[in-house]
């Protein structure tokens, strides 16, 4: 209930299936039904024609509208948005007949999380640094605010590491600009990159509070237009 009140979307365009209060416990979940006309998002994300390209760039922006709510507005965030859990349903439009809108709905709210002060300057700091495309300065936040590292301690270790955090940020961004849409980032691929490097230089971090919402921003914001956002 608590993502429905919050929820101040534009119409139709973010939905959270309301809870079966009556079956709910502690550990049971029973949401209503959302499924008719609705599809999974991953039938979207593997449509590559010209059609579905556009299609995926229409659902970048309230996808990527959404998750930045509940992190930075509301601080309470779904924690278990995998494809599986989200579902896109096409609605006639209310302004154009020869033009098809959608409402994504996010099932599955029971696993939700809030962040820590701290964590959100941490998560504030970070976001923006890769929104800028300056990968350099993300990877310095993460030297900085590691609850352990050894970086420091290795001759050139935190320029090596910055500098491995700038290329992946930067590979990504030279993607979008080439015609990245939604479905193209692969969080796992970049989530490996950082870990690896995390690894190569004794960066220690905690990937609920610190990593996991920042890559799940990152691939979000990498894969919208930004050159459409005044």
């Amino acid at each position: 209930d608590e993502f429905t009140t919050s929820s101040s979307h534009p119409p139709r365009a973010i939905d959270f299936p309301r809870p079966e209060m009556e079956w709910v416990s502690e550990r049971v979940l029973v949401e209503e039904y959302a499924g008719d006309g609705a599809l999974p998002i991953s039938r979207y994300l593997a449509d590559d024609s010209p059609e579905g390209l556009e299609v995926r760039k229409r659902l970048a922006g309230p996808l990527l509208r959404a998750f930045l709510k509940m992190v930075f507005v509301d601080n309470f965030i779904h924690a278990d948005l995998h494809p599986g859990n989200v579902l896109v349903r096409a609605i006639p439009s209310r302004t154009n007949s020869q033009r098809v809108d959608h409402t994504i709905i996010f099932l599955d709210a029971g696993i939700a999380t809030s962040l820590l002060p701290n964590d959100r300057n941490n998560l504030r700091d970070l976001f923006k640094a890769v929104v800028l495309n300056d990968g350099y300065s993300a990877g310095a936040l993460m030297v900085e605010r590691a609850r352990y590292e050894r970086c420091t301690s290795i001759p050139g270790g935190k320029h090596a590491f910055a500098t491995g955090v700038s290329n992946i940020v930067s590979e990504f961004h030279d993607r979008r600009k080439q015609g990245l849409t939604l479905g193209a980032v692969r969080v796992g691929a970049l989530l490996g990159k950082v870990l690896d490097l995390c690894r190569r230089y004794g960066v220690e971090i905690d990937p609920v509070r610190f990593l996991s919402p920042p890559v799940k921003c990152c691939s979000l914001v990498l894969c919208y237009p930004w050159n459409h956002v005044s």
